[in-house]
């Protein structure tokens, strides 16, 4: 359902038009928040790209979200949450409490749940329990199609590894047929290339979802190259290629067009600005939300946030534009 949603979005091209069909779901008090839920940060690997390698940034990512905070969290917004990711930017397996977080999303029927993870630290046994407890969807980061490269980009990650988590998350889709494993690789101009053999490395694991997407700037990270240009002139090749394989494969793909490629933004990334909602041990969604003591239909009551929307739909292109963000660069294919 969640991916039927995305090509919704996709679909629909004018922007006043999502933002209406928004407000309607928030006045029939339907579900359409995307909670985005880091419940530790911290993270067992130091990816290149990521802002775990800024030393600076770092020494900010503290604290662990308190086990007897949870039920609060849950009730005070999950009732709107059409997905719960668990797992944003940092590592979700560090966590000790995952399937408590699993099991009150369910309590609260939410109908998507998803983990994002770098699989190092995945087992079959805390696999089978996170879906027993109704975890939809394991997603997982990847820089590399060949251990070289995944090894120098993903800092302290074992390839050899996340192949064996890989092939748990296969093992556990036969006890769990509608189980879904989503690949997110983000690519830059050292392992672009690589992006051609995907398939012949991971023929053998059952992907119902990639995903490729451009290195952003995310802090002073350790590599810092963030051009495409000697990507640009090959892109339309592979996308093409890849869309053919994960065809064969009956795999999602999700990646930009040429057009999301150059210009790095799009339409789609204005409904986040009503829709993305994140939580961290650290932040909790909006400034002014009291969540301890208040849900999210008394802070949107409370702070007019039906009214914004609305009026929204009557503002000018140049009030649309600022809204726009590198978020949601790519189409569903």
């Amino acid at each position: 359902m969640y991916y039927k949603l995305l090509k919704l979005n996709q679909w629909i091209k004018n922007p006043r038009l999502k933002i209406f069909g928004i407000y309607l779901l928030h006045l029939f008090n339907r579900r359409y928040l995307a909670v985005h839920f880091d419940p530790v940060n911290a993270c067992n690997l130091r990816c290149k790209m990521c802002y775990f390698t800024d030393k600076d940034y770092v020494k900010t990512l503290k604290g662990i979200f308190p086990e007897s905070e949870l039920p609060l969290f849950a009730s005070s917004i999950l009732d709107r949450a059409v997905k719960l990711q668990i797992g944003c930017g940092t590592e979700p397996t560090l966590y000790k409490n995952l399937e408590k977080v699993i099991t009150l999303g369910k309590e609260q029927q939410v109908p998507y749940i998803s983990m994002t993870t770098n699989a190092n630290n995945l087992e079959l046994d805390k696999l089978k329990k996170w879906a027993k407890a109704g975890l939809d969807e394991i997603t997982v980061s990847l820089h590399g199609v060949f251990k070289e490269t995944y090894e120098e980009l993903m800092g302290k990650g074992d390839f050899n590894r996340f192949i064996e988590s890989l092939g748990y998350i296969t093992e556990l889709k036969k006890e769990f047929p509608n189980f879904k494993l989503r690949v997110n690789y983000t690519f830059n101009e050292d392992n672009f290339e690589e992006l051609k053999s995907f398939w012949s490395i991971f023929d053998d694991i059952n992907i119902d979802v990639l995903q490729i997407r451009p290195i952003k700037k995310i802090g002073n990270t350790e590599y810092n190259n963030f051009s495409l240009e000697n990507i640009i002139p090959k892109y339309a090749e592979l996308y093409a290629q890849l869309n053919a394989e994960c065809q064969k494969k009956h795999t999602l793909l999700l990646a930009p067009s040429m057009d999301q490629l150059k210009i790095r933004i799009s339409n789609q990334s204005i409904v986040q600005n009503f829709t993305y909602c994140y939580i961290s041990p650290t932040a909790f969604w909006k400034e002014g939300f009291d969540w301890k003591n208040e849900n999210f239909n008394e802070f949107s009551s409370r702070t007019h946030w039906a009214k914004k929307m609305l009026k929204l739909v009557f503002s000018s292109k140049k009030e649309l534009e600022k809204l726009k963000n590198e978020s949601l660069n790519y189409e569903v294919v």
